[in-house]
């Protein structure tokens, strides 16, 4: 209390009053002051909270214009009372005609969205936390155009009122929209796809299928691995490009199915995320069997042609022969070459060809040139085994298996195994025994003589006959199946009379197999030998080759009439080299000079005549001198 007619003392703080609170004025009697009652208020802190509340007030407002979404303040009766200028633009009217005269439900286009969102406003008041904070609807701006809004709202606390955020997502929901339908129209044409089309995940689990390689597969196997579900492999597979296209890089590859066996191309790309990160991959898969099988076709006959080419080369080191097999005839070159197509394939052969043609020597000689030239090389004469041997020779037994089978034998086709069966006189086998020969070469194998397994050999067949299998065919003698499995590359054999420009190849060549490579024919024996018809063909050749070196003779012994080459009732045609009377030479000399220009040209007297340059009847007394009775004159 200070004393009247004293001024109060300077405060020690900035002290602020309030008049109201300056108390009471006293008079005295005669209207004097007497003394001033009252009292100072310290009110410093309420100011501070009151600038404070101002300050954030003014801190909300900013943000609330300047939050960059529409934001608006809902009353308990969905009024609007404040909204910022975000919200003003989105709904196309001033701020002035928001607040405090629009209801929030006025502004939802669609009636379902306007229902569910008055129950929320409810339920967010009567019972706070159970309605959603966030969701989307349609909303009507000034212009009566609708729009696509995200809208997150929540209780102001200790108030009845709601904040709520709104962001236009008009373009997004376009883009969205635009996106299902494109993917609708992708998942259409995948589906319609007549490929395989399926996206794997990093752990190459399937995450979709489309509807072919779902029929594939006979199910949907969205969630399973792609290598066990499609491929039915343990370990992923040795073509896959998952992991690479993983990484970043598009695949691409050739694949045999070890399903179906079929070849595919499979194109593997990855499917990046919005962070160009790589979440699946896509693969599209395309039947090209088709295409793959003219390729290989085409390689392999490429591989085939280079393989000929080769063997040609190693196998061809002089014109005039081929293996053991000498000629330099045109019909021989083909064979040549025939045979050289023949051991590049793996098919079973026939040599066909009259006997004595070489048709071993051609069996061997495709043996050595082919693929199985390493393997055995088994030649079986089929008219040398007793017919009701014949199984047990082809395919064994087994001990005990019969009286007198006092062990296991293999049989021919056991030998054979991954080499080549070479069946001399195939003519020879009878029909019961082709059956089974057919059942095992087909692949459904053989069971030896008292066995129960079931043998599968690998056998290439190069068969030989003499006769012909189609007559045998026709007579019923040879089973239709047997002889197309047998008849595939035919090689044909010319008799040695349709080559006769190899005989003094021929000649020379077994001379020298024989031991006696020097040995030299002379021009009227070469004669001899080219005018012969040989009906025993180059086996009777090498065999008057071994008597000529024996006897020192040129000895014939076909048999008379065969061939065309002996007139008939005359005596085989002896020539000594040796030392003898020049008179019996002489004679021996015109006798086989005159035959062999007799047969030359086909007892044409009047030709040979001229060539001898005497008169027909002059030949003719000379004929019959030397004892040579042939055709009638021409």
């Amino acid at each position: 209390m200070e004393k009247p007619g004293t001024a109060p003392e300077s405060p020690t703080r900035e002290t602020l009053f309030e008049p109201a609170s300056l108390g009471t004025f006293q008079n005295n009697l005669d209207g004097i002051l007497k003394y001033l009652k009252g009292f100072v208020q310290d009110v410093s802190v309420q100011m501070q909270i009151a600038q404070a509340l101002n300050n954030r007030e003014e801190l909300y407002r900013c943000i609330f214009e300047n939050t960059g979404a529409g934001t608006i303040i809902i009353e308990r009766d969905t009024t609007i009372s404040m909204a910022n200028e975000g919200f003003a633009k989105m709904l196309g009217y001033t701020k002035e005609q928001i607040e405090g005269k629009i209801a929030w439900p006025s502004i939802i286009a669609d009636v379902a969205d306007r229902e569910k969102m008055l129950h929320y406003h409810h339920l967010r008041r009567e019972n706070p936390g159970k309605a959603p904070v966030e969701y989307e609807f349609k909303l009507l701006d000034g212009q009566g155009k609708k729009r696509d809004i995200w809208l997150r709202v929540d209780m102001i606390a200790g108030t009845e009122r709601s904040v709520a955020s709104l962001v236009d997502i008009t373009s997004l929901k376009k883009a969205e929209r635009n996106l299902r339908a494109s993917e609708a129209k992708l998942s259409g044409i995948l589906e319609a796809f007549g490929g395989f089309t399926y996206t794997t995940a990093q752990d190459y689990r399937i995450t979709y299928m489309n509807k072919t390689l779902r029929d594939f597969i006979g199910r949907d196997a969205v969630g399973q691995c792609c290598h066990r579900t499609i491929y039915r492999l343990e370990q992923p597979c040795p073509w896959c490009g998952h992991a690479l296209a993983c990484k970043g890089e598009p695949v691409k590859q050739e694949f045999q199915n070890p399903v179906d066996g079929r070849w595919y191309y499979a194109l593997c790309s990855p499917i990046f995320t919005a962070n160009d990160t790589v979440a699946e991959t896509q693969t599209v898969i395309f039947d090209i069997h088709k295409r793959k099988q003219a390729e290989l076709a085409l390689k392999e006959k490429e591989a085939l042609l280079k393989k000929e080419n080769i063997r040609l080369r190693a196998a061809i080191k002089e014109r005039y022969r081929f293996g053991e097999i000498v000629g330099k005839s045109a019909p021989m070159q083909k064979v040549y070459e025939l045979i050289l197509r023949a051991a590049a394939t793996d098919t079973n052969v026939i040599v066909y060809g009259e006997s004595g043609t070489g048709k071993e020597l051609v069996a061997r000689a495709i043996h050595a040139l082919s693929d199985r030239g390493s393997r055995r090389f088994v030649p079986v004469h089929c008219g040398a085994i007793p017919h009701h041997l014949m199984e047990s020779e082809f395919f064994g037994y087994k001990r005990g298996a019969f009286t007198g089978a006092d062990q296991t034998k293999p049989g021919l086709l056991d030998h054979a195994d991954l080499g080549i069966l070479f069946l001399d006189e195939l003519g020879e086998i009878k029909e019961e025994m082709q059956v089974k020969l057919l059942r095992a070469l087909d692949g459904s194998g053989y069971t030896p003589i008292g066995s129960l397994e079931v043998k599968r050999p690998d056998v290439r067949i190069i068969s030989a006959t003499n006769k012909s299998l189609v007559q045998l065919l026709d007579k019923g003698a040879m089973r239709e199946d047997f002889f197309y499995r047998i008849h595939i590359f035919p090689i044909n054999l010319p008799p040695l009379r349709d080559r006769k420009e190899d005989i003094p190849l021929l000649a020379e060549h077994f001379l020298a197999k024989h031991g006696h490579p020097g040995t030299v024919l002379r021009g009227h024996e070469l004669d001899a030998l080219i005018n012969y018809d040989w009906p025993g063909n180059v086996r009777e050749l090498e065999n008057t080759m071994q008597r000529y070196l024996s006897l020192n003779r040129l000895d014939f012994t076909g048999v008379p009439g065969r061939g065309g080459s002996l007139p008939a009732g005359n005596a085989p045609i002896e020539i000594y080299p040796l030392e003898q009377p020049l008179r019996d030479a002489t004679q021996a000399f015109e006798k086989a000079y005159l035959l062999a220009l007799l047969n030359k040209h086909q007892w044409n007297r009047t030709k040979v005549a001229a060539i001898l340059g005497i008169e027909r009847k002059t030949l003719y007394l000379k004929m019959k001198s030397l004892d040579l009775q042939g055709k009638q004159a021409v």
